[in-house]
């Protein structure tokens, strides 16, 4: 006869037992759902060339990576080859690649540009110089050995250079220092990666990975048109960090992923594949709604960066701790919603306010003005390129790109359009009587577009009403709620505010609504409504919800 002890033992045992299995059907109940959705949306990790070489290289290690893969609803893996300096081992590849192929995985490779022959002078100190054959040729060596493994190449946000060493200054002449470092990138990029893999390769297919800060691209060699169009892809980084709105004056508004994401689309006609997100420094909330604003921006993919940094309970990022543990168990658990809002979104046109941002243009104090505008509630169409047949818009000193500004600018305010445009833009137009047409209102920025997250729902209320006007549109909610018009019938809110929010949304007709979708499935709301007004009460902190109307 069993003692008191060993009943509870056995007790214990049993619950033990079952709760693993129960996480075991879960896991795999995950995976299976994430490869029957991988058509609308495909969720995928990197092994950094130091991961291979940590996790990948002997069997159990491997072992454990496939099943955390499956237990996150991981479809396809990048296995990296070269990463600052450190080249991973070419049969550990190999043979990671074949066990994640066995086990139903698609695989890719990738590499990190970083510590490439000569370090660049200057700027981070991260990057190479390109003038240098020492540089040249070691990209080359790179990818040949990549691309005699894999078919798909990722390459991350560091292809880009801030050299400012003698043979840089010489090679330099009288150019302009972005012009300069743009051309130069874009002629190693076809030189010394593309031709040279291809070569070795003529199957394999190279994406390039811009990251988050459009605003400084040309600065550093990003060229997007050129570069975009001889890749075969682009991916984004969607990587927004915990944003603190009244204190850190580093990190990235949210609705940035959002916008990145739908600009470069435009940029690449078409190409972009899928975005970044990262735990290094956040927390779940601002983890989750990088995976929204991925969904939202109509990407393909999301990738999970990195594998190795995903086992660590925290993980600094400019000195703020994350929490890549909780990060990925809040993001398993959302992923059948993430799901879920991709099909909603799925290649749905967007609908709103026309805002362009040109290719390369000069942000001068207007820097990322963009995510700060969407997260005003202003339901944003981005653009590379001004359409004086949007039926309203927004203009910042990026449109000072285009030559003759000001009569476009004129066409669409004769035309009786309501246009916004930055107190920055207004000081620099050539055509100065426009400032006193009845259709032009100015934004104050003062210089600090980060100021705008302080506006207060009664000085928002008139700008959107008058943005709006043309789509017999009104929306009415807090400072830091975005709004998204997806297709014919859609509407996407999100409450980046820790606390609740009420808003109220006017449509010209309205017969029938109803809630298609809360993110996190927890998420709280009552909406009503009243004739063509629909109410949205006690919206809870740090949610999305979706509205089907008629």
């Amino acid at each position: 006869m069993k003692t008191y002890f060993q009943k509870i033992l056995s007790i214990a045992v049993w619950l033990i037992v079952a709760y693993l299995g129960i996480a075991s059907a879960s896991a795999q109940t995950l995976w299976v759902t994430a490869k029957s959705n991988k058509d609308v949306l495909k969720i995928s990790t990197l092994f950094t060339a130091q991961d291979v070489r940590d996790f990948l290289s002997n069997p159990s290690g491997l072992d454990n990576a496939v099943n955390w893969c499956k237990q996150t609803g991981i479809t396809r893996v990048f296995i990296e080859s070269f990463r600052g300096g450190y080249y991973a081992d070419h049969e550990s590849m190999i043979q990671a690649k074949e066990r994640f192929l066995k086990e139903g995985f698609d695989v890719a490779g990738c590499v990190t540009t970083v510590k490439v022959g000569k370090p660049g002078a200057g700027g981070w100190g991260m990057t190479s110089c390109y003038t240098n054959k020492k540089s040249t040729d070691e990209l080359e060596k790179i990818f040949k050995e990549t691309a005699s493994i894999f078919d798909l190449i990722m390459i991350d946000d560091f292809l880009f250079t801030e050299c400012g060493c003698e043979d840089c200054v010489a090679a330099r002449g009288d150019q302009s220092w972005s012009k300069f470092r743009c051309d130069l990138m874009v002629s190693t990029c076809r030189e010394h990666i593309l031709k040279p893999a291809k070569a070795v390769n003529p199957n394999v297919k190279i994406i390039i990975k811009y990251p988050l800060w459009y605003d400084s691209f040309q600065d550093r060699g990003y060229e997007v048109v050129r570069e975009s169009n001889d890749f075969d892809f682009t991916w984004i980084g969607t990587e927004t960090r915990d944003y603190d709105y009244d204190v850190r004056p580093g990190g990235e508004a949210q609705y940035n992923a959002y916008f990145i994401s739908r600009w470069i689309n435009l940029v690449s006609g078409g190409k972009n594949g899928g975005g970044w997100v990262d735990a290094l420094g956040t927390t779940p909330k601002f983890y989750l709604e990088q995976a929204r604003q991925t969904v939202l921006g109509n990407e393909r993919e999301i990738m999970l960066f990195h594998y190795g940094s995903l086992q660590d309970k925290t993980n600094e990022y400019d000195g703020k701790p994350g929490t890549p543990l909780a990060d990925i168990e809040a993001f398993r658990k959302e992923l059948p919603g993430l799901f879920e809002l991709a099909k909603i979104v799925k290649d749905k046109p967007i609908t709103g306010i026309h805002m362009p941002k040109l290719p390369n243009s000069e942000p001068l104090n207007e820097q990322y003005i963009f995510s700060f505008l969407g997260m005003l509630g202003f339901p944003l169409v981005p653009d590379n390129q001004i359409n004086t047949s949007a039926s309203s818009a927004i203009f910042t000193v990026h449109a000072l790109k285009e030559p003759g500004f000001s009569v476009k600018l004129q066409t669409m305010l004769n035309a009786g359009k309501p246009v916004v445009i930055t107190d920055g833009l207004a000081e620099l137009l050539s055509n100065q009587t426009l400032l006193e047409n009845k259709n032009l209102t100015i934004l104050k920025v003062g210089k600090d577009p980060k100021k705008l997250l302080k506006l207060s729902r009664e000085e928002l209320k008139p700008l959107r009403d008058k943005l709006l006007a043309p789509l017999g549109m009104k929306f009415d909610a807090p400072n830091k709620v975005s709004l998204y018009l997806l297709g014919s019938n859609y509407i996407v809110i999100e409450n980046f505010n820790d606390i609740k929010v009420d808003a109220t949304l006017d449509l010209p007709v309205v017969t029938d609504f109803h809630k298609t979708l809360m993110l996190p499935d927890d998420g709280i709301a009552t909406v009503s409504q009243n004739k063509n007004s629909i109410s949205i009460k006690d919206l809870s902190a740090r949610t999305l919800v979706v509205l089907q109307y008629k």
